[in-house]
C-alpha cells in the first residue's frame, strides 16, 4: 500500500544543499523561460488578438469596446496608426510631423463641426469597503475594465509618513533621479530621506525587493481582487512610488497592465482619459512600448499648458479624483492618467496584475511587439521574477515612474 508523505515529512527534504542547487538551476535557467514566456505571450497576442495586425490596423476603436466613441473620423484614425507605426520603426517620433499635425487639425475640424462637448467629467464609480466584496469588484471592474475607487481600503496611519518609514526600513532599496543628469539609481530610504530632495528626485522602492516593506502594507490583501483560475494572483511588479514636494506632477501616461494603487500618505489628485480616447492626448512615439506618454505637458488640472497647440485635449473626457489615506484607486491597463501631489508627500503602494480582461489597446500593444526594446525588458523583468531577485531593475528606465515637478 502507497503511504502519503506529511507535509512535515516533506519538509525534511527540502535541505540546504537541496534549496542551493535549485536555486542555482532557477537562477541559470531564467533567461531562457524569460524569453520563451515572452515569445509565448508573443505569439498568442500575434495570432488571437491581433489577428496577425489586421485586426489592430483595420479597426477604428482602440480603447474598450464598452466607452462611447467619438467621430474622429475612419480614415483620421488609420491614417495616425500609420504614422505613429512608422516613427516608431524609424526609431523618429517626430517624423511625418507635419502630416500628423495636419491630421489633428482635420480631426479638430471634425469635432468642432458635430458640436461635440468639451471639459466632460465623468463621474468614477466609488464604493466603501462594505459596499462591494472582491468577487463583484472582479467581475464588475476587472473583466469589464472599468475604474472605480475603494474608499477606506485600509485605516489610515500616522505610521506611513517617509519620515517613519525612512526610519523603520532605513536600508530598503529605492530609486531615485538625480537632478543634474536625471540618471537614475538605486539607494536606501534613508539616504533618501536625509538628501532632502537636494539633489534627488524620489521615485519609487521596488516592494518585490523589500519583503518586509511589502508586508507592512499587507500587499497580499490587495490579491484577493485579482483571481486567476480562481485562486487569488500576486502582482507582476509592486511599488512604493515616492512623491515628495507640494505640486510634484507625473505627466499624462499609460502603461500596459491593470493598476491597483494604495494612497500611503498625503492628498493626491489624479486625472483619468479612457484608452478609446488615446489620440486626443496626442501620443509620442517614444520609449520601449511597455508605458506610452503624452506629447504635451500639462499643467495642475491636467490641461495642456499651451491649449493652443494641442486643441483636442479639450475633447477628451476625463475621470477626476482625490485620493486621501487608506483609498485604493483601480483603472484598466493603457488608461491615462495624471497625478499632482496637493501636500508635502504624496506616497502609495501601485501594483500591476496580469488578470483576464477586456482588451485595452490592441494597438499599443501591437507596437509593442514591433519594439526590440520591449523584449529586452520583458525578459529582465521575468528573468528577475523567476530569480527572485529584483535588483537591477532601475537600469530599465521604462520601470521607473519618473515624476517631475510643476514649473
Amino acid at each position: 500500500m502507497r503511504q502519503s508523505i506529511l507535509p512535515s515529512e516533506a519538509g525534511a527534504f527540502e535541505t540546504p544543499q537541496r534549496r542551493a542547487t535549485l536555486a542555482t538551476l532557477r537562477r541559470h535557467a531564467a533567461p531562457l523561460l524569460a524569453w520563451l514566456a515572452t515569445f509565448c505571450y508573443a505569439a498568442w497576442q500575434l495570432v488571437a488578438q491581433q489577428k496577425l495586425f489586421l485586426h489592430t490596423f483595420l479597426v477604428e476603436r482602440v480603447g474598450n469596446p464598452g466607452v462611447a466613441k467619438l467621430p474622429l473620423g475612419y480614415g483620421n484614425v488609420l491614417a495616425l496608426k500609420s504614422i505613429m507605426l512608422w516613427q516608431q520603426l524609424r526609431g523618429d517620433p517626430d517624423a511625418l510631423k507635419d502630416v500628423q499635425h495636419r491630421i489633428y487639425q482635420r480631426i479638430h475640424r471634425r469635432l468642432q463641426a458635430r458640436g461635440v462637448a468639451t471639459g466632460q467629467v465623468r463621474p468614477l464609480a466609488e464604493y466603501r469597503m462594505d459596499e462591494i466584496t472582491p468577487r463583484r469588484f472582479y467581475r464588475e471592474h476587472v473583466r469589464r475594465g472599468v475604474p472605480c475607487v475603494l474608499r477606506g481600503f485600509v485605516p489610515a496611519s500616522d505610521r506611513w509618513h517617509f519620515a517613519q518609514l525612512a526610519e523603520r526600513f532605513p536600508n530598503a532599496i529605492g530609486q531615485v533621479m538625480e537632478k543634474r543628469t536625471k540618471r537614475v539609481f538605486s539607494t536606501t530610504l534613508r539616504a533618501i530621506f536625509e538628501d532632502g530632495r537636494r539633489e534627488y528626485i524620489a521615485e519609487q522602492a521596488l516592494l518585490d525587493q523589500n519583503p518586509a516593506l511589502k508586508d507592512y502594507f499587507e500587499v497580499e490583501r490587495s490579491n484577493a481582487y485579482f483571481p486567476v483560475l480562481g485562486r487569488s494572483s500576486k502582482p507582476i511588479l509592486s511599488f512604493l512610488i515616492i512623491g515628495l514636494g507640494s505640486g510634484l506632477n507625473a505627466n499624462f501616461h499609460c502603461e500596459e497592465s491593470v493598476n491597483w494603487y494604495l494612497a500611503v500618505s498625503g492628498a493626491k489628485r489624479w486625472t483619468l482619459v479612457e484608452a478609446e480616447y488615446s489620440w486626443l492626448l496626442y501620443p509620442a512615439a517614444r520609449g520601449t512600448g511597455l508605458r506610452r506618454f503624452s506629447a504635451f505637458l500639462a499643467d495642475e488640472e491636467g490641461e495642456p499648458r499651451d491649449k493652443a497647440a494641442y486643441p483636442l485635449a479639450a475633447y477628451a473626457p476625463r475621470y477626476e479624483v482625490v485620493l486621501r489615506p487608506g483609498d485604493v484607486l483601480y483603472f484598466p491597463a493603457w488608461m491615462w492618467h495624471k497625478t499632482v501631489n496637493l501636500d508635502d508627500e504624496g506616497l502609495g503602494v501601485t501594483c500591476r496584475y496580469a488578470p483576464t480582461t477586456v482588451m485595452s489597446n490592441r494597438y499599443f500593444r501591437a507596437l509593442q511587439l514591433l519594439s526590440p526594446a520591449f523584449w529586452t525588458d520583458s525578459v529582465k523583468v521575468l528573468t528577475a521574477l523567476i530569480r527572485r531577485d529584483m535588483t537591477g531593475l532601475e537600469d530599465a528606465s521604462e520601470q521607473n515612474e519618473q515624476e517631475s515637478v510643476l514649473i
